[in-house]
């Protein structure tokens, strides 16, 4: 499920603003486990007890037409682990986004860190990654979201091996 706070609209919509948003992206793998933590930025920061490192990435905005979302991701490989993390992960990887705004976060310090409990003001976290291409240089994907059109409705039915029950 997409979110997006009334103030980071507002904020976003501004001429000028005192923050800057920054897009934290998690790569997990889809059964869960341990996961890869980055945020545009070019310091490292601590945000749900986990280190984002920071580096920046290309990323652009889901659709939001009638299909399910879409958008592509490029990561730079920059030590080649990253690449093969991704590749090594179980099925395709499991990716949630979120935005968040500087003024959550004590900037004077390395690494950064929150201050209080940070305000999300996007997130997304049905998304996968397909598609993956990994060179010396990135790491590119595509992002898709949950197509619900394609669930099975209903999800069982109703039989009597199922629901002996329901036919007595």
């Amino acid at each position: 499920m997409r979110t997006i706070t009334a103030s980071f609209r507002k904020e976003a919509e501004a001429q000028f603003s005192p923050e800057a948003d920054l897009c934290f992206i998690t790569i997990s793998a889809t059964a869960g486990g341990a996961g890869l933590y980055f945020v545009w930025d070019t310091k490292d920061y601590i945000y749900n007890g986990n280190t984002f490192i920071g580096f920046p990435f290309d990323i652009t905005i889901l659709s939001d037409d009638e299909g399910p979302p879409k958008a592509q991701i490029a990561i730079q490989n920059v030590s080649t682990l990253i690449g093969l993390q991704i590749q090594g992960l179980k099925g395709p990887p499991r990716l949630k986004i979120e935005l968040l705004s500087t003024l959550d976060f004590n900037i004077g310090v390395d690494p950064r860190t929150a201050i209080g409990t940070p305000t999300v003001a996007y997130s997304f976290d049905k998304a996968f990654m397909v598609n993956i291409k990994v060179d010396f240089l990135t790491v590119t994907a595509d992002i898709v979201g949950w197509d619900y059109l394609q669930r099975v409705w209903p999800g069982k039915r109703a039989t009597q091996n199922l629901f002996p029950g329901l036919f007595r």
